[in-house]
């Protein structure tokens, strides 16, 4: 190969994923733009920011010029080649070529290795923020490629560029140092058998791996989005922990106790907050915490024999408790005794009668009555945020509970407790309870959860009797939102049973009102049907349950239930470019959105003061019906089956008039609904829906016979009229000449016209 063969080679931008509206990309295009080649990202890009250039040409790199602008420069980057022989840009191979960091004003040049069509320039890290750069960008200002043209039937034989790290891990395997110990990093089988972790945390981790493996296959991202997450956290947690056990056994070892018991202090910490982990996920070693062994026989024996010498040893003590305050009692009963009568020998007078002088007399003085004081409060209620009346109410249920956790309670800030004061829930459940909602520990809050359950449940207090239950109804209504939207599946279900004990009586007195009850049931539905859409089927189908009988309220509007349900179907005016399709949305989603619907209409029926039928129709169904899961078009026929008993014909023209729906599925549904004609053939009033009950049908009936009675009589008396009003005409055109025979005309005339009208009233009323 001759290096006089290589050149400058042209080249031109294709793709860009950054750029500033001043300088965009294409200014980097030496074909287009000659020397006007400076090129900046937006203010707002998302690292990494890439770039993809074509050759003319296939191309064998040798090595390339870069430089940026003064404040504007690129802390490191990536170099890819790409090669293909036929497709575009995106389907060709791309191949690392080179890296460089600290691009700056001063052309770098960079080693590049590789034969291909492409070039990626791949920035990885966007620069610190400065006064003279403010927003982090980055920019080419020169941009150079030196190689030489090849033909397509010379292959690329040259190895892929690897980094240092790559290299410092194969000085390590030349040395003889195990692979298992190098690169436990990676994405591989045994991702954390080497890490420095404890063993608790591998263990957390590997079941957390099973997990995101079986959310990969059902293809629930959101889901790995918060498991990625929370498993660095417990990585990072696991090293801490590590790190801080060795710490310890040098600190027991060098007898430096003060320093142990910090560190032992920080360990339970942090097993308590990976512990939180695995009560999150239900791992593995969450069941072994929650699942008590069963104790042996002789361990059981020691435990009777243990109980019965304590119970003998607290007899023992009370026995002679009330031995020594029997003697304690006779001794001051005698000494009473005592000192009463030394006092009554002193108040005796005995001098005789005949020595005491007239005005010597022992006068007694009355004692004024003093008033005894009002004994003082037993409760102080003067700070609400510590202790209320409420604390008082929930004492007997709480405290058991949280010493059954075992936990010491965290203060939470007083903002939250305001909030609550301001409300005017504070007092209902105390400060007690909703501290320890809030609380960190998954514990304290199952305990106060579990506590105000027991206290709706049980006989309320006199204070809310009568139907003055409004406050305690939206306190309960707050409680179980906090419930609802903890992660912890116990207390969700919790909330649930809160959430269903609060929409009955007694806790929903007279004086809730129906606006807010179905403001309250406008709050839980999203909960709830985001808990449907979830892949855990318990807390899916008892979301399901509870969901249907709080609607089962007399007061519930089923129509908030059947919008809630379109929320992913319509666009958003405000987020247009968040809106994702119905037939690209997951499967999960969906059926829950329409199981809900088919539900409603299976148990409640079709009211259209609630509720159109063409909104389920066209927002709902006809877009599940192009969705590529198979039991999704099959849930939708379903549901336009379910519309069909109510409605009628209409629901076959709407089915018709579907445009580009497959022939086969429209088959199917025409074939279906057929299926429901055969169900109920004997209806005849087909066309206004097959549902329609016999009593309606009767009213319908009756009001029709009514209403062609009536016509009957109205046409009757309209002909009658007209015959009177051509008998008077007649009269005026014969202008009789004797006014006697005018006059008994009249007469009679008018007699004729009150028999018809009497007639006339009396077909009315026999009608009515």
């Amino acid at each position: 190969m001759n290096r006089i063969d290589f050149t400058w080679v042209p080249f031109h931008v294709v793709a860009c994923s950054s750029e500033d509206f001043n300088t965009p990309a294409d200014f980097l295009s030496t074909q287009q733009y000659g020397q006007q080649r400076s090129w900046e990202c937006s203010r707002t890009a998302d690292y990494p920011v890439e770039i993809i250039l074509r050759f003319h040409t296939r191309i064998q790199l040798d090595h390339l010029l870069i430089a940026s602008k003064a404040d504007k420069g690129i802390p490191k980057m990536n170099i890819y080649i790409g090669d293909g022989l036929n497709g575009g840009w995106n389907d060709a191979e791309y191949r690392r070529a080179g890296q460089c960091e600290n691009v700056y004003v001063k052309p770098l040049q960079v080693k590049l290795t590789g034969i291909g069509n492409y070039l990626k320039i791949k920035i990885i890290e966007h620069p610190k923020r400065a006064p003279q750069n403010p927003y982090g960008q980055v920019s080419i200002s020169l941009l150079k490629i030196w190689g030489i043209a090849r033909s397509y039937n010379i292959v690329d034989q040259s190895e892929e560029v690897y980094g240092a790290k790559d290299n410092i891990d194969k000085m390590l395997i030349d040395l003889g140092i195990p692979v298992d110990m190098i690169n436990w990093f990676e994405d591989d089988d045994r991702n954390y058998q080497y890490a420095p972790i404890d063993d608790e945390s591998r263990e957390t981790l590997n079941d957390l791996k099973l997990k995101r493996d079986s959310a990969r296959r059902v293809e629930d991202f959101e889901f790995l989005k918060e498991l990625k997450r929370d498993m660095k956290l417990i990585f990072e947690i696991g090293k801490e922990i590590w790190k801080l056990k060795r710490e310890l056994s040098f600190c027991v070892a060098k007898e430096d106790y003060l320093r142990a018991m910090e560190l032992r202090n920080r360990l339970k910490k942090l097993e308590a907050k990976r512990d939180t982990f695995d009560a999150l996920y239900e791992t593995s070693r969450y069941e072994k915490m929650i699942n008590l062994q069963r104790p042996t026989t002789a361990e059981y024996m020691r435990h009777l024999e243990y109980l019965e010498m304590q119970e003998q040893m607290n007899a023992d003590a009370l026995r002679r408790q009330r031995e020594l305050e029997e003697q304690n009692r006779r001794r001051m009963i005698q000494d009473e005794q005592n000192q009463l009568g030394k006092s009554y020998d002193n108040k005796i007078d005995k001098t005789p009668w005949w020595e005491k002088g007239g005005d010597d007399r022992n006068i007694k003085k009355k004692k004024k009555k003093e008033k005894k004081e009002d004994d003082e409060p037993l409760l102080n209620f003067n700070n609400p945020f510590a202790f209320n009346e409420g604390d008082v109410d929930l004492e007997l249920y709480l405290n058991p509970l949280l010493a059954q956790a075992g936990e010491k309670m965290v203060d939470i800030p007083l903002e939250i407790l305001r909030r609550l004061h301001q409300l005017g829930y504070l007092t209902v459940f105390g400060a007690k309870a909703w501290t320890g909602i809030h609380s960190d520990s998954w514990r304290i809050r199952e305990a106060c959860a579990q506590a105000v359950l027991n206290f709706l449940e049980m006989p309320l207090p006199d204070k809310y009797k009568n139907g003055k239950t409004k406050k305690l109804f939206l306190a309960a209504m707050e409680f179980a939102k906090i419930c609802m939207e903890d992660k912890i599946l116990s207390i969700y279900f919790i909330g649930l049973k809160i959430l269903s004990t609060a929409l009955a009586p007694p806790v929903c007195g007279t004086d809730v009102s129906p606006a807010i009850i179905n403001k309250v049931l406008k709050e839980f539905t999203p909960i709830l049907i985001e808990k449907i859409s979830e892949l855990n089927f318990r807390a899916r189908d008892i979301s399901l349950h509870t969901l249907l009988s709080i609607y089962r309220h007399p007061a519930a509007n089923l129509g908030m239930l059947v919008q809630c349900c379109f929320d992913k179907m319509v666009m958003d005016p405000n987020f247009p470019t968040l809106f994702v399709p119905p037939d690209k949305q997951p499967t999960r989603i969906i059926q829950a959105r329409l199981e809900i619907v088919s539900n409603v209409l299976q148990e409640f029926g079709y009211d259209q003061r609630q509720f159109n039928h063409q909104d389920i129709f066209f927002i709902l169904a006809t877009p599940c019906l192009f969705h590529q899961a198979n039991e999704i078009r099959l849930l939708s026929i379903e549901v336009i089956a379910a519309l069909y008993q109510f409605v009628g014909v209409e629901i076959r023209t709407m089915v018709d008039a579907i445009e580009n729906l497959k022939p086969g599925l429209k088959d199917q549904i025409m074939a279906r609904l057929d299926e429901i004609d055969q169900q109920a053939p004997g209806s005849k009033q087909v066309d206004r829906g097959l549902s329609l009950v016999p009593e309606e049908e009767q009213e319908e009936n009756q009001s029709a016979l009514l209403k062609k009675q009536k016509d009957n009589a109205n046409s009757q008396k309209q002909d009658l009229d007209k015959s009177i009003n051509n008998v008077s005409q007649s009269k005026n055109q014969d202008k009789l000449n004797n006014s006697s025979l005018k006059s008994t005309f009249y007469c009679q005339l008018q007699f004729i016209k009150t028999i018809i009208n009497e007639q006339f009233i009396a077909n009315t009323v026999s009608i009515s």
